[in-house]
């Protein structure tokens, strides 16, 4: 006959509490089976430790534990690990559906309020958010240009008139519902692209940094050099205008240096949003842009899916409006993160063209 002492007891009545109230969840659908799967197992593993009193010891003898209730606390300590990894993998899902959605409603609303006529081959694409008193400026910049050009801006979550003020241009405008940060702004641009069978694709500020009379550089070392993917650079060679602080510098000197090592390609200035791109690099970017931080990352992306990569030694301006989204509180993560992405990134497979 099986006697119990009150921790067992009390272990017993904790464990199938718990079984009990994750099978109530999952009855009512509050979760899902595939989210349950962990904490079943938790509380099925403690239920058989409360039943058996010798089960620990066996355990510690098992993996050579002196102290045999250490071991109560390595299986807690294992399993909440495992509970966090999982939260990430499902918060990272999750993140990623959200992301989707929301630019499938940016996408929805422009396709449904846009007027149908003749399109040209090249799209511009601007990022923007909070760039009221610059967008303006921006458009008629790109409209200074002598060469057939459509233009997007796809207006990021804007708290202020940046929508209102692009529209009144007359340009085409995707108002995201949500802000998604400049990796998502631009992939919604990429999406519209590629779903309209842009041949070529320009990603260009709207803080009033980048010149427009640059694009034909790109365009030309693009079709010169027979290039997927055309990078505008502050840093090859010398050239006027705005260099960036040297904290930026260095950290771009830094990821050219990586980049060299990890895919055997040299690129001066990786975090310059200044590029143009083919009609192959824009269907591959419109499914797997990376969203945080991303032209670091693009560039070890491309690079590991042999794309061809070139830069073209083009001026930039000192923002104009607004303010950067890396400060110096959040350039250690920047840094960090960026360093970790691309490292990441050159490490896995390269994706197939059918995914």
């Amino acid at each position: 006959m099986i006697t119990f002492d009150k921790i067992q007891l009390f272990s017993l009545a904790f464990s199938v509490g718990i079984f009990a109230f994750i099978f109530g969840l999952v009855q009512r659908r509050r979760v899902k089976e595939e989210y349950s799967i962990l904490w079943f197992c938790m509380s099925l593993f403690f239920i058989y430790l409360s039943i058996d009193k010798h089960a620990i010891d066996r355990f510690g003898d098992l993996f050579g534990v002196a102290y045999k209730p250490s071991i109560l606390m390595l299986f807690t300590t294992a399993f909440s690990f495992l509970v966090l990894i999982h939260i990430s993998i499902v918060i990272t899902r999750l993140t990623d559906q959200n992301n989707e959605l929301i630019q499938e409603l940016g996408l929805r609303n422009l396709d449904e309020d846009a007027t149908t006529g003749q399109r040209a081959e090249l799209l511009v694409i601007i990022p923007a958010y909070n760039e009221a008193s610059s967008i303006a400026a921006v458009i008629a910049d790109l409209r200074s240009l002598a060469m057939p050009l459509d233009i997007l801006v796809v207006n990021d979550g804007s708290r202020d008139r940046t929508s209102v003020v692009a529209r009144a241009e007359g340009v085409r405008v995707i108002d995201l519902p949500k802000n998604l940060g400049i990796g998502g702004a631009v992939q919604t641009g990429f999406k519209y692209a590629d779903r309209h069978d842009y041949a070529m694709a320009v990603q260009f500020d709207g803080d009033g940094q980048h010149i427009a009379a640059e694009i034909p550089k790109l365009l030309a070392v693009m079709r010169e050099q027979q290039a997927n993917v055309t990078i505008g650079s502050r840093f090859m060679g010398w050239t006027e205008g705005y260099r960036s602080t040297f904290m930026r510098r260095f950290g771009i000197h830094l990821f050219d240096a990586v980049n060299s090592i990890l895919i055997g390609q040299r690129v001066t200035d990786n975090t310059s949003g200044f590029r143009a791109y083919d009609s192959r690099a824009i269907h591959f970017l419109a499914r797997h842009y990376p969203v945080d931080y991303p032209e670091p990352e693009a560039v070890i992306l491309l690079g590991k899916n042999e794309f061809r990569l070139a830069e073209a030694s083009i001026r930039m301006r000192e923002r104009q409006a607004g303010t950067s989204s890396i400060s110096a509180m959040n350039g250690i993560y920047y840094m960090v993160k960026v360093l970790l992405a691309i490292v990441m990134t050159a490490m896995r497979k390269p994706i197939d063209d059918g995914e």
